[in-house]
């Protein structure tokens, strides 16, 4: 006698009412996973049903909000109840902040933060017990070539997505001693609405001090996203690296991103870098 079926693995996905998020909810469970998809705003969740309707899954939804520790412990305990595990976490919400440091406010720096570092670090610290416990899990965190680099403008993306980096770097050698991977997915720029709806600083007057320079280096991000990658792409290197059963510590989206990370690795001094992004504002 056939005992019934294994269960699929259970993946949590932050941020997923549009772009990564979705679509990597949405690929997850084109390769058999039952994904939690999560959002801070459920109302927010008409953009992902079309698309699994298209796609021919099913997606469960939760709410999430990565800055509020009890609506992480809320969703991470119900996951557990429902399913009895969590076998991927991926933590893809995020926010922009444009601006250079100078300009930006406390405030900006702090909610940047919140999110980006604050927020992957609750919810990865909600999910590690129970698989512990288990012997196994994985958990990925979307991070940015702006991780790696200093990008003029992006002082506050950066320091976020900086942190972020060197939190997983220090996590990962206790994670994988259970049994446990942390992953860095670093992505140069995605198709989509996330600059547009950056905090910070994006509207300057004509005597702006620093308009010249920001209009110098705006037309070059404007050149880049010509060359972007879509959600989809993204959301396929991130359910690739899900299946590896020995994955690494960081994983670039594309050669060109490989790249641009190769350039830092190869400049100890940082003069290159600095050289290469000074270059972003020459007129």
């Amino acid at each position: 006698m056939t005992g019934p079926p294994p269960s699929p693995p259970v993946a949590l996905v932050t941020g997923a009412s549009s772009g990564i998020g979705l679509s990597t909810a949405v690929v997850l469970a084109q390769r058999g996973y039952h994904v939690v998809a999560t959002m801070r705003d459920p109302n927010r969740s008409a953009e992902l049903r079309t698309a699994e309707a298209a796609a021919g899954v099913h997606v469960e939804t939760d709410t999430l909000d990565v800055v509020d520790d009890r609506s992480v412990r809320a969703c991470t305990t119900g996951v557990l109840a429902r399913h009895g595990r969590i076998d991927l976490l991926v933590n893809n919400a995020g926010v922009g902040c444009t601006g250079t440091l100078e300009e930006l406010t406390d405030d900006d720096l702090r909610s940047t933060l919140e999110v980006n570092l604050l927020g992957v670090a609750r919810v990865t610290r909600a999910v590690l017990p129970t698989m512990r416990a288990a012997g196994a899990g994985h958990i990925i965190a979307v991070s940015s070539t702006a991780g790696v680099f200093g990008q003029p403008f992006n002082d506050a993306y950066c320091a976020s997505k900086f942190a972020l980096e060197g939190l997983y770097e220090a996590a990962w050698p206790v994670a994988a001693a259970f049994g446990v991977h942390l992953t860095l997915v670093e992505a140069g720029p995605v198709v989509g609405s996330f600059v547009e709806h950056s905090g910070g600083r994006r509207d300057r007057q004509s005597d702006d001090a620093f308009g010249a320079l920001w209009q110098r280096f705006d037309a070059l991000v404007g050149r880049s996203y010509e060359r972007a990658q879509t959600p989809d792409e993204i959301a396929a290197v991130i359910a690739d690296i899900a299946a590896d059963p020995d994955p690494h510590l960081r994983y670039q989206t594309s050669r060109a991103v490989e790249r641009a990370v190769q350039i830092k690795s190869a400049d100890p001094t940082g003069d290159r870098v600095t050289a290469l992004t000074r270059s972003w504002l020459a007129g």
